[in-house]
């Protein structure tokens, strides 16, 4: 019988179904959130358009905190429960992680064509360390990803959730010109709607989606083009801050569409350069390799194999 997949974001929900020999996700629809006013309503849209009666186990990625067997998405409204969602859909298991922890159970499936190099450390990224994965899009975690006997266990975090660092508030506030109101924890003002916010701040005109003020700085535009590369350089120092806090010497691993937009903009350089940098004033760490994870369907390849571990 099929094995579900979801990686569930803060604006759209991408399915997949896996045959029970299958190492391949197959059947990847995209859904938009907005469309539906639960999860459990999309994936009965996704079975319904894909003709999927039966499937034995669902594994879902979730972009908010996971515990107890529960997941809340930290920007929508949504909850998953693993008992009420075999009870509705007749799942005989049901596996939910974080959506960071599902791209770091995919990263040993990640080759070339899903990978693409930031920073070049000078050494090869060794894959028996310590890894992180940084996500930057609607939302903003980490996932340490620790292996081991050829195992790899990716861990829990809220990131994004915990205080901004002195230094990218100083940042923020001298290019803003004052306090950051909207700013109340860290994702505040690394996602993608913080970068909308400080534009907005700075210039004193209307708040515009993220996407679009990276577009309007990839056509010369002085405005935005500031307000991304000063951006480009807060989130470099976060990055930095984290390479301190989980000391990811087999390499830090990005992903996210804004982090993405940001590395197809005139601020590409001002990030990297702020990643070169010491980490600290105190540290004598060497820079670790960054890759920016390019494959779509990372997340759901994470869902397969989180969930064939377990069995």
């Amino acid at each position: 019988m099929a094995l579900i997949l979801a990686d569930v974001g803060g604006t759209n929900v991408r399915f997949a179904s896996v045959a029970e020999r299958s190492a391949v996700p197959a059947q990847i629809h995209r859904f938009q959130n907005d469309d539906y006013a639960s999860f459990d309503a999309a994936l009965e849209a996704y079975r319904a358009q894909i003709g999927l009666g039966a499937a034995s186990a669902l594994s879902v990625a979730v972009a908010g905190p996971v515990t107890d067997r529960k997941a809340r998405l930290t920007n929508r409204n949504w909850e998953l429960c693993t008992e009420a969602l075999a009870r509705a859909h007749g799942f005989e298991r049901v596996y939910l992680l974080n959506d960071l922890s599902a791209l770091g159970y995919a990263l040993d499936s990640l080759d070339a064509d899903g990978l693409a190099p930031v920073l070049d450390s000078g050494a090869p990224p060794n894959g028996a360390d310590q890894r992180l994965v940084v996500g930057v899009g609607t939302g903003f975690n980490v996932s340490p990803v620790l292996s081991f006997g050829g195992t790899s266990v990716c861990l829990r975090a809220e990131a994004g959730l915990g205080s901004l660092p002195s230094r990218v508030v100083r940042l923020l506030e001298d290019y803003v010109g004052g306090a950051a109101p909207w700013v109340r924890c860290a994702e505040d003002a690394v996602r993608g709607p913080g970068l909308a916010e400080l534009h907005a701040a700075a210039t004193g005109q209307p708040k515009i989606d993220a996407r679009d003020v990276i577009a309007a700085a990839n056509t010369g535009d002085a405005a935005a083009e500031a307000s991304v590369k000063v951006y480009a350089r807060m989130l470099g120092e976060l990055v930095l801050d984290l390479r301190l806090l989980y000391m990811p010497q087999g390499g830090i691993f990005m992903a996210g569409s804004v982090v993405r937009g940001l590395l197809d903009s005139p601020a590409r350089d001002t990030f990297i350069d702020t990643l070169r940098a010491p980490a600290s004033v105190k540290s004598s760490l060497a820079p670790v390799p960054v890759s920016l994870i390019t494959q779509d369907e990372a997340a759901l390849r994470g869902c397969l194999a989180f969930a064939r571990a377990l069995g």
